[in-house]
Protein backbone atom coordinates (compact mmCIF):
# COMPACT_ATOMS: atom_id res chain seq x y z
CA UNK A 1 0.00 0.00 0.00
CA UNK A 2 1.19 3.18 -0.78
CA UNK A 3 0.16 7.13 0.07
CA UNK A 4 -0.32 9.81 -1.76
CA UNK A 5 -0.93 13.83 -0.71
CA UNK A 6 -2.76 16.66 -1.81
CA UNK A 7 -0.39 19.28 -2.42
CA UNK A 8 -1.85 21.52 0.32
CA UNK A 9 -1.78 18.84 3.05
CA UNK A 10 1.92 19.72 3.31
CA UNK A 11 1.16 23.37 4.55
CA UNK A 12 -1.44 21.70 6.88
CA UNK A 13 1.11 19.51 8.28
CA UNK A 14 3.30 22.63 8.37
CA UNK A 15 1.67 25.22 9.75
CA UNK A 16 0.57 22.97 12.69
CA UNK A 17 3.89 21.80 13.13
CA UNK A 18 5.02 25.54 13.36
CA UNK A 19 2.00 26.23 15.89
CA UNK A 20 3.14 23.79 18.32
CA UNK A 21 6.66 24.10 18.16
CA UNK A 22 5.70 27.75 19.20
CA UNK A 23 4.07 26.69 21.96
CA UNK A 24 6.65 24.17 23.80
CA UNK A 25 10.08 23.31 21.81
CA UNK A 26 9.30 19.54 20.35
CA UNK A 27 5.72 19.57 20.58
CA UNK A 28 5.48 20.01 16.92
CA UNK A 29 7.99 17.01 16.47
CA UNK A 30 5.35 14.82 18.42
CA UNK A 31 2.26 16.37 16.56
CA UNK A 32 4.15 14.83 13.30
CA UNK A 33 4.82 11.35 14.91
CA UNK A 34 1.27 11.28 15.87
CA UNK A 35 0.17 12.39 12.14
CA UNK A 36 2.52 9.50 10.74
CA UNK A 37 1.33 6.92 13.13
CA UNK A 38 -2.37 7.64 12.27
CA UNK A 39 -0.92 7.49 8.45
CA UNK A 40 0.62 4.14 9.36
CA UNK A 41 -3.00 2.88 10.49
CA UNK A 42 -4.78 4.08 7.80
CA UNK A 43 -2.20 2.23 5.34
CA UNK A 44 -2.97 -0.95 7.27
CA UNK A 45 -6.19 -0.88 7.30
CA UNK A 46 -7.60 1.95 4.87
CA UNK A 47 -11.32 0.78 5.46
CA UNK A 48 -11.00 0.81 9.29
CA UNK A 49 -12.61 4.54 9.59
CA UNK A 50 -16.28 5.21 8.61
CA UNK A 51 -16.84 6.66 5.52
CA UNK A 52 -18.82 10.07 5.00
CA UNK A 53 -19.54 12.20 1.50
CA UNK A 54 -17.06 10.21 0.17
CA UNK A 55 -14.26 10.70 2.18
CA UNK A 56 -12.57 9.04 5.44
CA UNK A 57 -11.89 10.72 8.76
CA UNK A 58 -9.03 9.20 11.36
CA UNK A 59 -8.59 11.06 14.57
CA UNK A 60 -5.38 11.82 15.86
CA UNK A 61 -4.75 11.13 19.28
CA UNK A 62 -3.07 13.48 21.98
CA UNK A 63 -4.16 16.20 19.06
CA UNK A 64 -7.43 17.60 18.20
CA UNK A 65 -6.71 17.00 14.71
CA UNK A 66 -8.09 14.53 11.93
CA UNK A 67 -6.53 13.02 8.71
CA UNK A 68 -9.04 13.13 5.61
CA UNK A 69 -8.73 10.77 2.95
CA UNK A 70 -9.82 8.19 0.51
CA UNK A 71 -8.63 4.66 -0.88
CA UNK A 72 -8.16 5.87 -4.60
CA UNK A 73 -7.39 2.86 -5.72
CA UNK A 74 -6.80 -0.89 -4.10
CA UNK A 75 -3.01 -0.04 -3.50
CA UNK A 76 -3.44 4.02 -2.56
CA UNK A 77 -4.08 6.08 -0.30
CA UNK A 78 -4.48 9.93 -0.91
CA UNK A 79 -4.50 12.12 2.27
CA UNK A 80 -6.65 15.54 1.51
CA UNK A 81 -6.51 17.36 4.87
CA UNK A 82 -4.82 17.29 8.31
CA UNK A 83 -7.31 19.36 9.68
CA UNK A 84 -7.76 21.05 12.83
CA UNK A 85 -11.51 20.07 14.98
CA UNK A 86 -12.17 23.41 15.75
CA UNK A 87 -11.91 24.36 11.71
CA UNK A 88 -15.29 24.26 9.40
CA UNK A 89 -15.87 21.03 8.63
CA UNK A 90 -15.89 22.06 4.75
CA UNK A 91 -12.36 23.49 5.04
CA UNK A 92 -10.89 21.31 2.44
CA UNK A 93 -13.90 19.71 1.25
CA UNK A 94 -13.12 20.51 -2.33
CA UNK A 95 -9.87 18.74 -2.53
CA UNK A 96 -9.60 15.39 -4.20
Amino acid sequence: MRVEYHPSTASDLNDAISHYNDLRVGLGDAFRDEIYAVIDRILENPEIYAEVKGVRRALVKRFPYSVIYTATRIDCVRVLVIRHHRRHPEHGATRR
